[in-house]
């Protein structure tokens, strides 16, 4: 069995959308427990975040980086670095923000760096990009060529 802990901050239910989305798809995979943590519960849920073989982490965009609220779940994580209780870990990211682009590279290398500080294994979609040749379109799946 594996266990994935989903960490996230929602402004305005987007975030949360995704993450419930990332949930599903984790879901489907036969033996895989998942749980949703919004960041304000990650501190009474450390038990659970430790335990866990993956942690996937999601933030809105906010002005070019991860909310506040997930900043703050990000500091305090550095007991965890500082015991390495997440090395080797599974990592991923996830972000949305309002506009096309948003800046949302910002977020995602924030969330990548956490995660490497920690000593997880970074683990990313690897799509190619689309919508960057004539038969491309606003509609592939990674238009704006980020993975």
């Amino acid at each position: 069995m594996s266990t994935i802990a989903i960490v996230y901050h929602s402004g305005f239910g987007h975030t949360q959308a995704l993450a419930e989305s990332v949930a599903a798809g984790a879901r489907a995979l036969p033996g895989t427990v998942v749980s949703l943590v919004p960041v304000a519960e990650a501190e009474a849920r450390a038990a659970e975040l430790d335990a866990a073989d993956a942690i996937i982490v999601g933030s809105l965009t906010y002005m070019g980086g991860v909310s506040a609220d997930f900043a703050k779940f990000k500091d305090w994580t550095s007991q965890r670095w500082m015991e390495g209780t997440w090395r080797n870990k599974l990592a991923a990211g996830f972000t949305v923000s309002a506009s096309w682009n948003g800046d949302k590279h910002n977020t995602l290398y924030q969330l990548m760096t956490l995660a490497v500080q920690h000593g997880m294994v970074w683990v990313g979609l690897g799509l190619p990009p689309g919508n960057n040749h004539s038969k491309g379109s606003i509609d592939d799946l990674n238009r704006v060529g980020a993975s």
